[in-house]
């Protein structure tokens, strides 16, 4: 009998031995970083940097360009319908804005982002901040769905997403680091 009991203890002993680190594959953590985490941000900063200028200062809207493919869209829900601009569109829609609401500064910078890369593809969820003709009070806050390819020449911007905080629609608390 001691004999039995003894298989016994040491089976379940081995049972759990084994099977305690298996959850470890199956669980979720909030510890993930995208391998290439540094470069993409710095691409996403890049894009807010190439539309944002200072008072005295003349936009630079050939340089938006750059940090996006050629084919790249730009899909905004400021309204409640999609617009959905190349990014040729869009350098000459923000061209209007500016010049048609004599604009004199404009910054936007990420306040939150979160990163998810797997090879060659990249997507970051970035909350967003805007100041319109002043460093003083935030125009506009939103949320922007960035995906990214890696290219020969870095990380560049393939699409956006995004949509802005308004009445009915507030920016959540895990999309603020929270």
């Amino acid at each position: 009998m001691k004999y039995i009991i003894s298989i016994f203890t040491l089976s379940v002993v081995a049972f759990y031995s084994c099977n305690s680190g298996s959850n470890n594959n199956t669980t979720q953590t909030n510890t993930y970083t995208a391998p290439d985490d540094a470069a993409i941000k710095k691409a996403v900063d890049d894009a807010y940097a190439s539309i944002s200028f200072k008072s005295g200062d003349q936009p630079r809207y050939d340089s938006i360009q750059y940090y996006f493919i050629p084919q790249a869209q730009l899909i905004n829900y400021i309204t409640d319908t999609a617009q959905i601009l190349s990014i040729n569109d869009f350098v000459k829609a923000f061209r209007n804005y500016v010049e048609s609401t004599k604009i004199t500064s404009f910054n936007e910078q990420e306040i939150y982002g979160r990163t998810d890369q797997f090879g060659n593809i990249a997507q970051r969820i970035s909350t967003y901040k805007t100041f319109v003709n002043s460093t003083d009070i935030v125009k506009e806050r939103g949320v922007n769905s960035f995906q990214l390819i890696k290219t020969p020449q870095g990380w560049k911007v393939s699409s956006i997403i995004w949509d802005i905080e308004k009445t009915g629609l507030q920016i959540p608390n895990t999309y603020l680091g929270k």
